[in-house]
């Protein structure tokens, strides 16, 4: 950030030029420098080096990832061809022999006289053929439709809480309309912040010995500006090779003004121009590299789960007739169903992980301009914002919902579990009767009558317990099944608990014609008595 708190755009003016440190002002002579110099200031250089490449990586491969029709505009004549070819060969030969599958299929299912199955299944053929048929018609501009639809939401996501989309302040001196709007895509905003925060902070620390020092921001953008050629500059000597020397002479008299300056105003970080606090410039290098390579760690595997998104989108168009030929036949659309299912989680994780990155950008931001933060503890933080990012978006679980798996149900194919059986609930409504383990039903309920006990697993069977010592016997019984067949109940019998020197009482519901079973109870019941 700038004096007023404003983004200075290094990374869209100078690219990744600067970053790196020279001594002035020590000796007349190179040779006679201290030895000691040299080698800090090689070694913290080549620190800066590394830094930049980790940060420049990460930066190249979200333009590539958030700028879809850059990256893959090469593959716009092979999709259009290979759906139209799909389309035409296949979908419009083999969808007829679908149709007419599809119409056998209600024939035979006419006879459940379901009409809701039949209407769900026509209705299914037509949305398939509908939406099959505007994609082959309109392959290349329904990818490109989808790119631009997301680029905005991440546009959108990033003027709420990414880099802000006006960097500068004060009124519009250009009177043309729009000549002052911010037109930077998402991903080079977000380029400008990171280069500023993660590389140009850093050089400060080591060229000024802070960063959040009135000098350093009073001074530190025109000395950086003195030792770095914008990409105007660049352009310039392109176009005109004679004016490199002009452009060079130019920028060594700016340094030397504002070197001029920070010695007369603030002599201790004149030492650290100098480059006498080699020591300081390697621990501002370390820094440098540590908070990249943490920032760099999110970055890249969100832009990676963004660029696959748009790749899927590209291939399930390529798909979509083949798939679709089957796919009209509902019972048959597994393949279909899972081919979308992997286009809504490729625009789910584009645009979950767009804003995750926004988000992180916008706390390593943040954490890296508070200056009373220590170096270690900024880079410290930065890793754990990284690390809750990687646990709360799942990159890996991500990925395996793009090849069409998940760890829950699809968003297409969930389906209610299936009732119990009718086997299992007869079962469970019958006290005393036990399933097989693993059928998933409930234990048996104990009997709840005191008088009465079970004796044996059968419930059929008759316990009998003998009282030793001239006690007459007493009988335990258990409930049992009915002696006569449930479908032709011709009475019922009530036998209570024994009790001594007394009868057993029984008592039963007569018929007009006694059956066979009948008879051989009462002749039970009288040896009983006797």
């Amino acid at each position: 950030m700038g004096a007023d708190g404003t983004s200075q755009l290094l990374y869209s003016t100078y690219g990744y030029a600067g970053y790196d440190y020279t001594t002035y002002d020590i000796n007349c002579v190179q040779t006679a420098m201290h030895p000691d110099y040299k080698l800090e200031n090689t070694i913290a250089n080549g620190e800066f080096m590394f830094a930049s490449g980790i940060v420049g990586a990460s930066n190249a491969l979200r333009e590539r990832a958030w700028a879809p029709g850059e990256l893959w505009g090469w593959a716009d004549p092979l999709i259009e061809k290979a759906t139209k070819s799909l389309y035409t060969q296949v979908f419009s030969v083999f969808g007829a022999i679908t149709l007419a599958v599809i119409g056998v299929y209600l024939l035979w299912r006419s006879r459940q006289a379901q009409m809701s199955m039949a209407v769900t299944t026509i209705g299914w053929a037509l949305l398939v053929m509908v939406g099959v048929t505007a994609i082959a018609n309109w392959p290349v501009q329904s990818a490109k439709a989808a790119d631009s639809t997301l680029v905005g939401v991440l546009s959108v996501v990033h003027d709420a809480v990414g880099p802000d989309a006006a960097p500068t302040s004060g009124t519009c001196s250009n009177p043309e309309p729009g000549a002052c709007e911010d037109h930077r895509p998402p991903a080079v905003r977000a380029g400008d912040i990171a280069v500023e925060t993660l590389l140009y902070r850093n050089w400060l620390r080591g060229a000024l010995g802070s960063a959040d020092s009135d000098t350093a921001r009073k001074y530190g953008p025109a000395l950086y500006r003195a030792k770095s050629l914008s990409w105007e500059d660049v352009e310039a000597i392109k176009n005109d090779p004679s004016r490199r020397d002009g452009i060079i002479r130019q920028r060594q008299s700016d340094w030397m003004k504002v070197a001029e300056q920070i010695k007369t105003e603030d002599p201790e970080a004149y030492q650290y121009l100098q480059g006498t606090k080699g020591m300081e410039r390697i621990g501002a290098g370390f820094v440098a590299i540590l908070s990249a390579i943490c920032f760099a760690a999110f970055d890249v595997v969100a832009s990676i789960l963004v660029l696959l998104g748009f790749l899927i989108i590209r291939w399930a168009v390529v798909a979509a007739p083949a798939l679709g030929t089957v796919g009209m036949l509902r019972p048959a659309s597994a393949g279909l169903r899972r081919l979308v299912n992997s286009v809504l989680a490729a625009l789910f994780n584009i645009a979950i992980f767009g804003t995750g990155a926004a988000i992180y950008l916008f706390a390593v931001d943040l954490i890296m301009s508070t200056a009373s933060l220590a170096g270690w503890l900024q880079v410290t933080l930065v890793l754990l914002c990284g690390a809750v990012g990687w646990i709360l978006l799942r990159p890996y679980s991500r990925i395996t919902q793009l090849a069409g798996g998940s760890s829950g149900r699809s968003l297409l194919t969930a389906r209610p579990s299936a009732p119990a059986s009718s086997s299992q609930a007869a079962d469970r409504s019958v006290p005393g009767r036990s399933s097989t383990p693993g059928a998933g039903s409930a234990p048996s309920v104990p009997e709840a009558r005191p008088e009465l006990a079970v004796a044996a697993e059968d419930p059929a069977s008759t316990v009998r317990a003998e009282a030793r010592g001239g006690t007459d016997p007493v009988r335990v019984e258990a409930w049992r099944s009915a002696d006569v067949p449930e479908n032709e109940p011709s009475y019922a019998v009530y036998r209570p608990a024994g009790v001594p020197h007394q009868a057993t009482t029984r008592a039963e519901a007569r018929t007009d014609t006694p059956t066979e079973s009948t008879r051989l109870s009462r002749a039970e019941t009288r040896s009983e008595s006797r």
